[in-house]
């Protein structure tokens, strides 16, 4: 199921300092994550953690203390794909710094992500060692290194864009206004801003910015950011530590973690004409971006009232595998479409140990599922359910969004992985298979009434509309057939029909469709054999 997304607004609070209210928003401390506690929380424990917070509840908090008490939270609530895809990228940096993930030699990051999982939470002194070291740099509007900022803007760039600028459903550019008719002109609150930073690193697009001279070049043109038009898979467990800890990217071989250093471990400013090549996992995970940012502030540091979007490299970014992404051998990381229905690649992910198993070929799943499948069985079991979440941008590279979009699939991977549960991965193959079968015949089918009613027209809008409708309404019927023991195929040729009906109706009742609908019908009732398919929309 889809999920609807929105704005929230987080609050923030002034720093003191002995020259009185300075402008500040320490990302470190104060509230720029929403998150939702367990209900089977400990009610003193978290207490303790999160004061005024209550098993059940929801509760704005910094990043130090999203990580103190990531054993107590059930999840993340954000209200926006790209944000949330983002801050769990920032959260999963964070946690292999604290989890002393930050490693080259797999055996040696094995043990420890190991000892991870068994202790069950973060080291609440290795958390605020890192957190005490580094908390200056994480001040949204710190004059000289603001956080996952560059303050040269200020000095390089044209005239400053309002705050609207920076969240991107506002009405801008080619930008629906109906995704939000909040104006411009409206600050945005500096918890609130810090996701909109992440989103526009993560997923901003190509186009004009602000005019930027910098080395000898001038320009407003940006390039799109390294996810934008991606779709990204996390895993979603049953706190948002184990969460965290299973997004945890395993070394490759390739890291040099003297080098791997987020922006703000950086003594310098990263030059915006010679982008870093990735060095690690926190590199790759917080310091790739086509985009740079500053924002400014009200007297408090309370709200954002401005902001500089320009751009932050003039040549591609230094080539990296993402994590989270299914990237391909040929034709790069697989896009999103809010189409796409999650169902279609539950197989692949049980599968990740063998994709060919799952028909896939050519692909690249993300790496975490490949080192969860790896894991021992009394591990899995203690974990609990692990979800996927999938969080996607249907867009294009120039600013225009078409649909931003979140989905989780209802059952657990672990239950499904074929070295565990055979017979189950077995019939995930097959009820997928039957699925998508289903929906090729009656993508299909309307095309061929489509070239029969408008044979000069290419393309066949009615397939496009069905197939919509079908991957929505197939999803009920998929999940609870993989989840019992039975043999029997869900009614996917049933729900393909009625789809089709519906469809064609209006041309059915006419001389020149009555024939052509009631003919391509017979490629659902009496469909061919698996190989002679057509490939589904």
């Amino acid at each position: 199921m889809r999920e609807l997304v929105g704005v929230r607004a987080l609050l923030a609070f002034p720093r003191v300092g002995g020259g009185g209210i300075l402008r500040a928003f320490i990302a470190a401390d104060q509230p720029c994550v929403t998150l939702v506690f367990r209900r089977d929380a400990d009610p003193e424990e978290l207490a303790a953690l999160v004061p005024g917070a209550e098993p059940g509840g929801r509760r704005g908090v910094g990043l130090r203390t999203a990580l103190l008490a990531a054993h107590a939270v059930a999840d993340l609530e954000v209200a926006n794909p790209a944000v949330e895809s983002m801050l769990r990228r920032l959260l999963t940096a964070l946690a292999v710094r604290a989890g002393g993930l930050d490693v080259s030699d797999r055996d040696v990051w094995e043990e420890r992500f190991d000892g991870l999982l068994s202790a069950g939470r973060f080291d609440a002194g290795a958390v605020n060692t890192y957190f005490d070291r580094w908390r200056h740099r994480f001040d949204l509007y710190d004059p000289h290194r603001p956080f996952l900022q560059d303050p040269r803007l200020a000095a390089e760039c044209s005239r400053q864009a309002p705050p609207g600028k920076l969240v991107m459903p506002r009405p801008s550019g080619s930008n629906q206004p109906w995704l939000d008719r909040t104006p411009q002109e409206v600050p945005v609150p500096s918890g609130e801003a810090l996701g909109w930073l992440l989103a526009w690193r993560g997923y901003g697009p190509s186009g004009t910015g602000a005019q930027r001279r910098h080395g000898g070049v001038n320009s407003k043109n940006m390039k799109a950011a390294p996810l934008r038009a991606l779709v990204s898979f996390h895993p979603l467990g049953g706190s948002l530590f184990t969460s965290l800890v299973l997004a945890c990217p395993p070394p490759t071989g390739g890291e040099d973690p003297a080098q791997d250093l987020a922006p703000w471990e950086r003594e310098e400013l990263e030059d915006p004409l010679l982008p870093s090549p990735v060095c690690g996992p926190v590199s790759l995970l917080t310091g790739r971006s086509a985009h740079h940012v500053l924002l400014s502030a009200d007297e408090t540091g309370a709200e954002t009232t401005g902001c500089w979007v320009a751009w932050a490299t003039r040549t591609d970014l230094p080539a990296a595998r993402d994590p989270f992404v299914i990237d391909r051998a040929k034709g790069g990381p697989v896009r999103a479409s809010w189409r796409r229905s999650l169902l279609r690649d539950f197989d692949a992910f049980i599968h990740a140990k063998n994709p060919a198993a799952a028909g896939v070929k050519g692909q690249i799943l993300p790496a975490w599922l490949s080192a969860f499948a790896d894991l021992p069985e009394e591990v899995l079991d203690g974990l609990g359910p692990v979800r996927v979440r999938a969080l996607g941008c249907h867009q294009e590279k120039q600013e225009k969004d078409e649909h931003w979009y979140a989905a989780t699939t209802p059952a657990s991977i672990a239950a499904f992985l074929p070295s565990r549960h055979p017979q189950r991965a077995a019939r995930v193959a097959d009820t997928r298979r039957a699925a998508e079968g289903a929906a090729a015949d009656l993508a299909r089918a309307l095309r061929t009434v489509w070239k029969h009613l408008a044979p000069g027209e290419k393309s066949c809008p009615w397939a496009d509309e069905a197939t919509a409708a079908y991957w929505d309404r197939a999803e009920a019927l998929f999940w609870p057939a993989i989840s019992h023991d039975s043999a029997e195929v869900p009614r996917f040729r049933g729900l393909a029909l009625e789809i089709y009906d519906a469809i064609t109706r209006p041309a059915a009742i006419t001389p020149q469709g009555l024939h052509p609908v009631a003919q391509a019908r017979t490629q659902l009732t009496h469909p061919r054999t698996p190989g002679r398919r057509a490939k589904a929309a």
